[in-house]
């Protein structure tokens, strides 16, 4: 009945008496007088995962392969450290991240993971096939364009009309006086201003992006080498030198500090 019970998952903490009549409930401790040993430890997990996710100041650590629970003790800041010197925020369980807020690095992550800078690019960087509507991207040469097959449409890149209308008396392969005339009478200006928009938030993106990427590949390379620190070299200047690994421990509190 125990065996049953705990092989069906967590519910086995709510275990009562199978006698219908009876209401006692089934305790760790007839699970471990009576339970086989596999059945033991699974309850004794379930227990745990229970008591720490029902306390108000207790988490598990968010970091990949980590089975610590952390427990918060201070009231004012929220970026907290497990054992396994990973450090992540209280209240949102990601990195830590102070002093931003948890709002806007849930909106930065929304933005590194969402296809609306991917859209942006598009929008700042191709323009539609007149006929299939496939996006193509110009990245050099002349205003003569061909779409991919099976399209093969020939248009022109400024104002996506066919190329067969197009010669040296509408401005030759470098110029298009259709487009320009369009232009001045404003045909463009809702299309022109959209694509100025998608740039400009593009740019605006990047800026911050590459900023942000070197932060991050910096940083991944520090913890890389603490880890390092940790496994080998405090061994390797314990049997140089002959100092107690005891007494460079503060090699590796400096490493955690950068």
């Amino acid at each position: 009945y125990i065996s049953a019970a705990v092989s069906q998952g967590p519910g086995c903490l709510s275990l009562r008496c199978p006698d219908p009549s009876c209401s006692a409930i089934v305790l760790q401790g007839m699970i471990n007088k009576l339970g086989k040993h596999e059945d033991k430890e699974k309850y004794a997990r379930f227990a745990l995962r229970a008591y720490v996710e029902s306390r108000k100041k207790t988490k598990w650590c968010p970091a990949p392969d980590c089975t610590c629970a952390v427990e918060f003790v201070s009231d004012v800041n929220y970026d907290v450290s497990c054992n396994c010197t990973f450090r992540f925020c209280w209240n949102c369980t990601e990195e830590a991240h102070r002093p931003v807020n948890c709002d806007t690095v849930s909106k930065w992550i929304l933005k590194n993971s969402a296809e609306s800078e991917n859209m942006n690019w598009i929008l700042a960087n191709s323009k539609p096939c007149p006929k299939c509507q496939r996006p193509i991207e110009k990245n050099q040469g002349c205003m003569h364009m061909t779409c991919t097959p099976p399209c093969k449409f020939e248009f022109c890149w400024l104002c996506l009309g066919s190329w067969i209308e197009h010669g040296e008396r509408t401005g030759g392969f470098y110029a298009c006086n259709r487009y320009e005339s369009a232009k001045k009478e404003g045909v463009y200006d809702e299309a022109e201003a959209r694509r100025e928009r998608a740039k400009h938030s593009l740019e605006r993106y990047m800026h911050y992006y590459e900023r942000w990427a070197s932060n991050q590949t910096s940083r991944q390379k520090a913890i890389a080498d603490l880890q390092k620190a940790e496994k080998e070299q405090l061994a390797k200047l314990t049997e140089i030198y002959g100092i107690p690994e005891t007494q460079l421990k503060f090699i590796i509190e400096a490493w955690s500090q950068v």
